[in-house]
């Protein structure tokens, strides 16, 4: 990977960038209002999110990097988001990130109506990143994400926090080479359909 490669895609990998990401729970916030998360239990469960989700959504990044048609792999991933909630952010964090790499390139370099996942490893080819370098990074930034979620809704510290993401490393790598496409989490999912019934919330979704 050449220098401007490297920094393009630690750009694209800033758990800061700017678009609205640190406005989702993907369900977290339900699990843990219902006490079914605990800070002592979030690195098995991110552990075991990677084994699925993470797997899933690796497999949608590297797909879309090869991919001539990422419309249709957005097409597929809808059809694989059961709850509304997480099928909607996932949209809605695509296009404001898609909107992001195309104001820096001045250029419609990819299209603005894909999910994340598709959209950052269309964005990845066109910015001249290696396909596994862009899967590793989605993947970072995923469960970085996550982590300052579960900072935000219990008490969890940021050195704990950071211990977490660094055990999860060799999961976070296990997960980046998957080719399969197979992932049965409900967990998430049905808390992610229950988060609008929340009587006080702090994330969308």
């Amino acid at each position: 990977m050449n220098d401007a490669a490297l920094l393009r895609l630690l750009q694209l990998a800033d758990s800061a960038l700017p678009m609205g990401a640190a406005a989702h729970s993907f369900g977290l916030e339900t699990l843990a209002s219902e006490g079914a998360l605990q800070p002592e239990g979030i690195e098995e469960f991110l552990r075991d999110y990677l084994e699925e989700a993470g797997a899933l959504n690796s497999v949608f990044v590297r797909r879309a990097w090869r991919s001539e048609n990422p419309s249709a792999l957005s097409e597929e991933w809808s059809a694989r988001k059961p709850a509304r909630e997480s099928r909607e952010a996932s949209l809605k964090l695509g296009r404001r990130f898609a909107a992001l790499v195309n104001r820096w390139s001045d250029a419609p370099l990819i299209e603005d109506h894909l999910h994340y996942c598709v959209a950052f490893g269309a964005a990845g080819v066109v910015l001249g990143v290696p396909e596994n370098a862009v899967v590793l990074a989605y993947l970072q930034q995923s469960m970085t994400g996550l982590v300052s979620a579960c900072q935000r809704l219990m008490p969890l510290g940021q050195a704990a926090a950071s211990k977490i993401l660094w055990n999860l490393n060799p999961a976070i790598a296990r997960a980046a080479r998957s080719e399969e496409i197979r992932c049965f989490l409900p967990l998430p999912e049905l808390a992610s359909m229950r988060h609008r019934s929340l009587e006080t919330r702090l994330f969308i979704s």
